[in-house]
């Protein structure tokens, strides 16, 4: 997408004169195993909208590729890009932004709040240990409750319209990503360094071989079935 596409929800914004605005984006809603995590991102709007960088960053084919408009310029979807690439961005945003936060709740919070609760608990937690108050929250079309609709705006496909959102998307994704891969190290029966506890053939066939783990969400379907119709069973939890 071009620069001037993903920034123009910020651009809006800015040109009335706010300054402070936070992305949000989550990971990790529908797995079978794992934390929910959200992010949120404060970028530097003073400084990838002015005047200058949008005209050089523009010009993309003059871009060096170690450049800090090259790395402005990828960012887009987590989604659409490969991992590699997206370690490398979640650390430039990291370093770029004027704030950012991490929120990860456990698969065991899920179960006993559900998903939906654990989403809206994130998101504002995640809003609040930002260092700098946001003056408008960006979401990609989730509606935070305990924020006036003022305060937000929930944008359809945000992760791919907005530069803040899909800044928030990379950091999450990248953080759930490596935080699976290190569970991987616990539970390497379930291949959770490739699928990321998502519902993959592998995945499913390991989770019926070899029951639910700790981190195995037990109220998302096939994992609650398994463990009901096995009570008693010594690899069942």
């Amino acid at each position: 997408m071009h620069f001037q596409e993903i920034t123009q929800f910020e651009r809006k914004l800015y040109n009335d004169g706010i300054k402070y605005i936070a992305g949000i984006d989550e990971v990790g809603r529908g797995p079978l195993a794992g934390p929910f995590v959200v992010s949120a991102v404060i970028l530097d709007l003073d400084k990838i909208l002015s005047e200058e960088f949008t005209h050089i960053i523009n010009d993309i084919q003059c871009i060096d590729k170690e450049s800090k408009e090259w790395c402005y310029s990828q960012i887009n979807d987590s989604k659409l890009i490969n991992s590699r690439k997206r370690g490398k961005l979640a650390d430039f945003i990291k370093k770029e932004s004027i704030s950012y936060s991490i929120v990860s709740l456990p698969s065991k919070e899920v179960d006993e709040l559900g998903i939906s609760e654990v989403t809206q608990i994130a998101f504002f937690n995640a809003i609040k240990k930002l260092k700098i108050k946001p003056e408008k929250v960006f979401t990609d079309t989730f509606e935070v409750k305990r924020l006036t609709k003022e305060d937000q705006l929930n944008i359809i496909s945000g992760d791919k319209k907005s530069i803040s959102i899909a800044a928030a998307s990379i950091v999450a994704k990248v953080y759930r990503d490596n935080v699976m891969i290190e569970e991987h190290t616990k539970y390497p029966v379930y291949g959770f360094d490739k699928h990321k506890g998502y519902g993959t053939r592998y995945h499913l066939q390991a989770l019926y071989s070899n029951g639910p783990c700790e981190i195995h969400r037990k109220s998302f379907h096939p994992v609650k079935n398994l463990i009901e119709n096995n009570k008693g069973k010594n690899n069942f939890l």
